[in-house]
């Protein structure tokens, strides 16, 4: 091959890395030959962020790297690893590096323990990836036509580029270079295991046996899964990769040990007495696991047994604190999204997102995967109605349409039921449903799915009114508190039984107020007569939670507006909880 087809070839791989990683369908890409300034400007031009590493040989020799991705915190967590420290190939550098580039872990495990294994896919699909398949690996074919998308993208670049076409010899050195290393989709799957394992431990209201409740199944993305061991593995993996100390942007981990151990009452092995501390600072989140919780996760259970007494980990909260962590389902684009962050542009503008910012509010989520957090929770909650059963007929409740079928999700490979969840507000008198495939899908940051059998998009604007929630950021507006010399106040909020409604003006009364509540909907709920102000210049109401009928109002978010005259409204978000 002439020394033009080397360059060539280098170029091909580097494209290829790039195209990858700025669909997100890989988080973060390795490079290890030296690069020119116009490659470096290359992967700028992808919307890249790009960085250095330094690494050592046994003998000494600096190795120097460059890692990039759209993501500066996957690039933070590998420096931090992995700049200026030296190439040791064990089996948990191999772990970090398998979490941090993304490798389906049942591959990185059998990579470990068994190198390159036979596969039915060398010299065919293995060409595309940057992972060693496993054999018999459920994820690795979901992500094939992912790379073959991307690859012939690549081609029709450089076809471009060369003005060649794809039968010509240089295309086809490019097929036969790409390399068997570096870094691929992120991915939460694991090598499943056959039988139950001791350590498992049964799961009150788990009604499908599979350890865990249908409000935990919802929160983690896997109903009906019967693969919890596999979640609670990976979350373990997840805590285990994270950094050790403080830090301002980063999900980070202090450890709080122990002068003494517990035997595990399962296999006997001495656990450490202490605990850690799982911190999300971005998002103000923190979580204590003890040490005897993340052995039994790292054998597949959530639940944990210390002395007599039998706990478990708080699945939601664990979920929410590392969910910056949680990318591999965002590589799945949205229609009409400016900014890649899952919401298209209308719900930006009704969720009071911006349309140019994929993080609002800097929680260390994006936009869209705030959203669907917070739908996906107050799902989780509902009661699940067996068919048969009489329904409430004053609250919101789910019925699971199971089918005669499993399917597969594209990104992740992960097994769902090919049915549906319905969800009831019998108060509008109005049902959606939508593939269980959905909810996974929604569980990681997504409103798109895509399975194989069912694909689609839930509409975010819809599910939040349908649900009677209200994520939108309404202030109270103190600019114009101030500037009319008014405010309203109510306490307490969120209420259960009644709230006083507060208007406080400062200056003497020409006009007496106007105060009113709405549901989300703009349909009025309440309104209260004019009284006359107290001596300080206050009128108090009180609210019991009914409508203008006298009749109980659903929990829900609830507007306050309250006007003089025909000046501008304040508006105050009230919260009622039955």
């Amino acid at each position: 091959m002439k020394k033009d087809s080397f360059l060539h070839d280098q170029q091909f791989q580097l494209l290829y890395l790039a195209l990858l990683t700025s669909h997100k369908v890989k988080p973060l890409s390795r490079w290890e030959k030296p690069i020119s300034y116009k490659e470096k400007h290359t992967l700028k031009k992808f919307d890249l962020v790009v960085e250095p590493v330094t690494r050592y040989c046994e003998n000494g020799e600096k190795i120097e790297e460059l890692i990039f991705s759209k993501s500066s915190r996957h690039l933070a967590t590998y420096t931090r690893y992995f700049d200026h420290k030296p190439i040791m190939i064990t089996p948990s550098q191999r772990k970090v590096e398998g979490f941090l580039f993304g490798y389906p872990s049942c591959c990185v495990e059998n990579f470990i323990q068994n190198g390159y294994t036979r596969n039915k896919y060398i010299d065919k699909e293995q060409k595309l990836l940057f992972h060693w398949i496993c054999p018999d690996c459920r994820i690795s074919p979901s992500l094939f036509r992912y790379y073959e998308s991307i690859f012939n993208e690549c081609l029709e670049l450089l076809r471009s580029e060369y003005s060649t076409n794809a039968q010509s010899p240089f295309v086809k050195i490019f097929k036969k270079a790409l390399p068997y290393a570096a870094a691929v989709t992120f991915s939460l799957g694991t090598l499943t295991q056959l039988h139950a394992d001791l350590h498992w431990i049964p799961v009150p209201g788990d009604e499908d046996n599979d350890y865990l409740t249908n409000s935990e199944e919802l929160i983690t993305g896997v109903f009906p899964s019967g693969e919890t061991h596999t979640i609670a593995h990976n979350y373990k993996a997840t805590i285990d990769s994270l950094q050790r100390g403080v830090s301002a942007n980063f999900c980070y981990v202090i450890e709080h040990p122990a002068y003494g151990s517990y035997n595990c009452p399962i296999c006997g092995e001495d656990v450490n007495m202490g605990y850690v501390t799982v911190h999300n600072p971005l998002h103000v989140l923190e979580i204590d696991i003890p040490y005897m919780a993340l052995h039994f996760m790292e054998y597949g259970s959530f639940s944990y047994i210390i002395g007599d007494d039998t706990t478990r980990v708080d699945i939601p909260l664990l979920n929410k604190t590392i969910a910056p962590l949680d990318t591999l389902h965002h590589a799945l684009a949205t229609p009409n999204d400016t900014d890649n962050d899952g919401l298209n542009e209308t719900a930006e503008q009704y969720f009071d997102m911006e349309v140019d910012n994929p993080y609002t509010h800097d929680i260390g989520i994006d936009d869209g995967h705030e959203i669907a957090q917070a739908l996906i929770e107050n799902i989780s909650i509902l009661p699940v109605i067996p068919p048969g059963t009489t329904p409430p007929s004053d609250s919101i409740y789910i019925n699971y349409l199971m089918a005669n079928g499993v399917e597969d999700c594209a990104i992740c490979g992960r097994t769902q039921n090919m049915g549906s969840v319905a969800i009831h507000n019998p108060l509008q008198d109005t049902s959606m449903a939508f593939p269980f495939m959905g909810l996974h899908y929604m569980s990681h940051g997504r409103f798109v799915y895509d399975g194989t059998a069912n694909q689609g998009e839930i509409d975010p604007i819809e599910l939040c009114v349908f649900l009677e929630m209200d994520l939108a950021a309404i202030e109270e507006l103190p600019e114009i508190a101030r500037k009319l010399g008014y405010y309203v106040m109510n306490y307490p909020n969120p209420f259960s039984n009644f709230t006083t409604i507060s208007f406080i003006k400062t200056t003497n009364y020409h006009e007496l107020p106007r105060i009113s509540i709405y549901n989300i909907k703009g349909h009025l709920v309440r309104e209260f007569l004019p009284v006359s102000p107290s001596p300080d210049h206050q009128v108090s109401v009180f609210w019991d939670g009914t409508d203008v009928h006298g009749n109980a109002v659903p929990s829900g978010i609830y507007l306050l507006k309250a006007e003089i005259g025909n000046s501008e409204k304040v508006c105050k978000k009230i919260v009622l909880i039955r």
